[in-house]
């Protein structure tokens, strides 16, 4: 019934019987171009994006895209925009003449100017996303137009969000997560509330002037945003790209309410799975059930399935899964399957759970060891704000665990948490070998330019 709704809105969306729309969707596919151009023409005055530089109208997005569009002659167009308009334009003029387009990280060190200067071809563009590179060197994954087999996932998710309010995007729109979220903004024709520069104050007047936005982000900067005080609510918290911790699924749900979902997925496998808030309050956490159209189990070493409760191989297969890298090469399968490079388990009522990456797994006295395990119970006390744990290595042990956390603001001077205090209750909580033997406080966590955690490299 979920996924029906999903495709119901989907339809209106993208009125593909209609002429003018039809012949968009034939001229530029289902792409991000072809949703603003469909846009403009359904409702040319209504805002399309608010950034830095005030709102902008679909017909005067489009009116920009034209103008970027008239001077480009590459099959290839790197991208290299905060989250503000000028993304959004440069990347669907390139796709409007059928280049492919690379998005990098703003922050880092320029890229090569493409020297693929020639008159595009009828070939329509892809959308190249770099992996955030966890798992080794980033890798190209190339992402084309919607295709109808696609719809399925799409509207598994369009079924279960609300989506009416602006789309608060505070995740960048150089990764997939972000770019999904522009995608649907554009395409139900709400605004996209987007920053160059992230600060939860300003994200949290807007919730405040604006009840009934959909606020979507990565955990750490949900749980900033949210110890901003707020005096009105958004429809939905959507979280996603990162793994959220019972502990903060909680303390987002106190604070908004009941609204809470969070998304599972990755540049090469997209949207898999979804946890309304009935799921994250049975079951906070949870990264929920698969989409319609996905398949994801939880296989062993040697691809064969485990029982519930049982901790392996979180695997994909489904209709939004990429091909191959660019340049060659393919994701590791097991079962037939895309090996997210996840591990997890599953419940017996269905609902999926990642125990953390395979690589970040921790092995010290001969006891394996997850960091988000630790971290969660960490985020448990209600002096710390946020926490991460790394492990490092050591002669004795052959690894240790050590905390780095962030403590709240004390009610009086004389509350201030303690290494000693925090260490003491986490020892009443965890095991031994999952106690962390040295902690250190921070004023802030750094983090990556999506917004995620930033491990130590050891």
């Amino acid at each position: 019934m979920v996924t029906l709704k999903g495709l119901l809105r989907l339809l209106r969306a993208v009125p593909f019987w209609r002429p003018r729309v039809l012949r968009t969707l034939f001229s530029e596919g289902l792409t991000l171009s072809a949703l603003i151009s469909i846009a403009a023409l359904k409702n040319p005055d209504g805002t399309a994006l608010i950034d830095d530089d005030g709102p902008l109208t679909y017909a005067d997005l489009n009116h920009l895209i034209d103008e970027a569009t008239a001077d480009l002659q590459t099959t290839r167009v790197d991208v290299q925009e905060p989250n503000h308009r000028s993304f959004v334009v440069a990347v669907a003029a390139a796709l409007r003449q059928s280049a492919d387009v690379v998005l990098h990280e703003p922050s880092k060190s320029p890229p090569p100017q493409s020297s693929q200067h020639s008159t595009p071809s009828r070939r329509r563009g892809q959308i190249i996303l770099l992996t955030s590179g966890s798992t080794g060197t980033p890798k190209e994954v190339e992402r084309g137009g919607v295709r109808i087999t696609q719809a399925l996932p799409i509207a598994t998710l369009l079924g279960a969000l609300p989506i009416h309010g602006p789309i608060v995007l505070t995740v960048p729109m150089f990764h997939g997560f972000g770019l999904g979220f522009l995608a649907l903004g554009l395409a139900f024709g709400v605004p996209v509330v987007l920053w160059r520069k992230l600060n939860p104050p300003t994200v949290a007047e807007f919730i405040t002037d604006n009840p009934g936005c959909l606020l979507v982000g990565v955990p750490p900067v949900l749980a900033r945003v949210a110890r901003v005080q707020t005096r009105a609510h958004p429809a939905a918290v959507v979280s996603g790209a990162g793994q959220l911790h019972p502990s903060v699924a909680d303390r987002l749900r106190t604070t908004y309410g009941d609204v809470v979902f969070n998304l599972y997925g990755s540049s090469e496998e997209g949207w898999s799975t979804i946890a309304d808030p009935a799921d994250l309050r049975a079951a906070p956490g949870t990264i929920g059930r698969p989409a319609a159209g996905v398949k994801v189990a939880v296989l062993d070493a040697d691809g064969r399935p485990v029982d519930d409760g049982e901790i392996g191989h979180l695997c994909i297969s489904g209709r939004l899964e990429f091909q191959q890298y660019g340049g060659g090469g393919r994701r590791a399968r097991l079962g037939g399957m895309s090996d997210s490079g996840d591990l997890g388990h599953r419940d017996p009522q269905g609902r999926f759970f990642v125990d953390g990456r395979a690589d970040d797994m921790v092995v010290t006295g001969g006891e394996n060891v997850f960091p988000a395990e630790v971290e969660n119970v960490l985020l448990q006390h209600p002096a710390v704000a946020e926490a991460r744990v790394d492990g490092v290595p050591d002669e004795e042990y052959g690894a240790r665990l050590e905390a780095t956390v962030v403590r709240r603001t004390p009610s009086h001077p004389d509350d201030v948490l303690t290494e000693a205090e925090l260490i003491a209750w986490a020892r009443t909580r965890l095991t031994g070998a999952k106690v962390p033997r040295t902690l250190r406080f921070a004023a802030v966590l750094p983090t990556t330019a999506s917004g995620k955690y930033r491990r130590r490299v050891t």
